[in-house]
């Protein structure tokens, strides 16, 4: 668990083995449906050696060309120091106010929306790209709620995982499944708290208990993806009206053919259109967005939908308003082949290098914190491809690095006014 190959495997397992197996099987074909789009066969086995090799590439790259061994035998520290829960309640106090405001305005906007019909949180879908932006606030002040989820890990390590340290946790989960988006923030944190309690323990291996953590995290994932108001319900008494109206009658598999793994079946419309219908790459030109999303767009109006300059339009020829291309698709929309082996190549290298600096040298509070929380994260980039992943590292490893420079100015003061009290004691003598 790791190894950032890991949580690629298991991506491309479930989204690139076992879902092409059920749409195949059990003729999957709702999301189809949707996109206004069938594959042929060709296409369909076209997509599958696609997959294949982007797998080969990202397993080459992330074990080859930048190897080296876990030391679980290497002594790590324990819990916090002294200083480091100084600066820990530093960025407690400058970003607890501001997620916690966040929390506030989410949970406000759903219930003034039961109540009165209206949201203090609009969103509007642009129709040509079919990205939704929001019209009267800030994505900053929707998503601060999510720097709740780091300080609640970083607090659970200090504390050395005793049994109320949780507390904040679940806290914190039970906001996210209350308000029902975002779900990758409820197995996502599981699997950071997982990975951080391994090391905490130094076992290389899940134990068994974990599965009672692992398997009503994935129920919650599975119930808010048929309705995201499922425990707004369970608070409110009331009962809303679910996400597939037929979805009571459909059996446990047949209720499987939606969106959440359908990576595969979003992989084959990108495949179709191209380039024989769009007529040309990307050619990575999607990136460009990394210089425009940070300013936000209550302050800038006219701000590109998505990247400054595109290309390529997936939407002029079926809807595939917000799903999500993977980064075998991203790779593809980029320059065909290239673009996959290029894509695939540098993020599993990219990876391996951060895995490689984990286990080099002594092990830090600051190693350990930032990695257990990025590596999990990385789904959420095989998944979604493009620039999300900055996105998701801005909310989830900001606020180690903000305590990791909150620590050097404290440690620097600290040495500074004992070199003046080293100094006073010498003048006196």
């Amino acid at each position: 668990m790791f190894h950032p190959f890991f949580y690629y495997l298991m991506f491309h397992g479930l989204v690139f083995v076992i879902r092409p197996i059920l749409v195949y099987t059990f003729n999957f074909e709702a999301i189809f449906y949707v996109m206004r789009f069938y594959p042929s066969e060709n296409e369909f086995i076209f997509t599958l050696v696609l997959t294949s090799v982007g797998l080969l590439v990202f397993a080459v790259t992330s074990w080859r060309l930048d190897p080296i061994a876990p030391r679980f035998d290497r002594p790590h520290p324990w819990g916090f120091t002294r200083v480091e829960w100084q600066a820990f309640w530093v960025v407690v106090l400058l970003l607890g106010p501001i997620a916690l405001y966040s929390v506030y305005y989410n949970v406000s906007s759903i219930q003034n929306l039961g109540t009165t019909g209206s949201t203090l949180i609009s969103m509007e879908q642009e129709l040509n790209t079919g990205i939704t932006v929001f019209t009267n606030t800030t994505g900053y002040i929707v998503d601060a709620q999510l720097l709740l989820g780091s300080l609640c890990l970083m607090f659970l390590w200090g504390m050395r995982f005793r049994l109320w340290a949780f507390v904040p946790l679940l806290l914190y989960l039970t906001e996210r499944a209350y308000s029902g988006w975002a779900r990758w923030t409820i197995i996502l944190t599981v699997a950071m708290a997982v990975l951080l309690f391994l090391l905490h323990r130094n076992y290389r291996w899940i134990p068994w208990r974990v599965i009672f953590i692992a398997i009503p995290a994935m129920m919650v994932f599975q119930q808010l993806g048929d309705n995201r108001g499922y425990f707004q319900d369970v608070f409110t008494g009331e009962q809303t009206e679910l996400a597939d109206p037929l979805l009571q009658d459909k059996s446990w598999i047949e209720q499987q053919d939606g969106p959440d793994f359908a990576n595969f079946d979003f992989l084959t419309y990108i495949v179709d259109v191209v380039p024989d219908k769009s007529g040309t790459y990307s050619y990575f030109t999607q990136y460009l967005q990394l210089f425009t999303e940070p300013v936000p767009r209550i302050l800038w109006p006219e701000k590109p939908y998505g990247s400054p300059i595109a290309l390529v339009n997936l939407n002029d020829y079926g809807d595939f308003f917000s799903w999500t291309p993977s980064l075998v698709g991203d790779g593809w929309m980029s320059f065909g082949w290239p673009g996959v082996i290029v894509t695939l190549a540098l993020v599993g290298y990219a990876t391996a290098r951060v895995h490689r600096w984990f286990w080099r040298a002594e092990a830090t509070t600051f190693k350990i914190l930032t990695y257990c929380i990025f590596v999990p994260l990385t789904v959420q980039w095989y998944r979604d491809g493009g620039i999300s992943i900055a996105k998701f590292i801005l909310l989830t490893i900001g606020p180690i690095l903000l305590w990791r420079l909150v620590l050097i100015l404290l440690s620097r003061s600290a040495a500074a006014r004992d070199s003046a009290l080293s100094r006073s004691s010498s003048s006196l003598l």
